[in-house]
């Protein structure tokens, strides 16, 4: 499934991504970016299940809104 693989891609770069940021403020308007992409490819019925997915990939990570990786205050 094509999208399967779009969040399997994501969730790979994430370990890399997050370790080469160079402020934690650049990380959420980038992955809302490529998130939001996948979100707007799915069809109608696959909505949920991709939100779930990122939802699920920003928990595993130890991803919050309002913080960056590290716990580093976003704003």
């Amino acid at each position: 499934m094509q999208l399967d693989r779009e969040l399997d891609q994501l969730e790979q770069m994430l370990p890399i991504w997050i370790e080469k940021l160079r402020h934690p403020s650049e990380f959420w308007p980038q992955f809302d970016a490529l998130a939001q992409a996948i979100v707007d490819d799915a069809p109608p019925q696959d909505v949920q299940y991709v939100q779930h997915r990122l939802a699920l990939m920003q928990q595993q990570h130890g991803l919050h809104r309002g913080h960056g990786p590290g716990g580093y205050d976003d704003r």
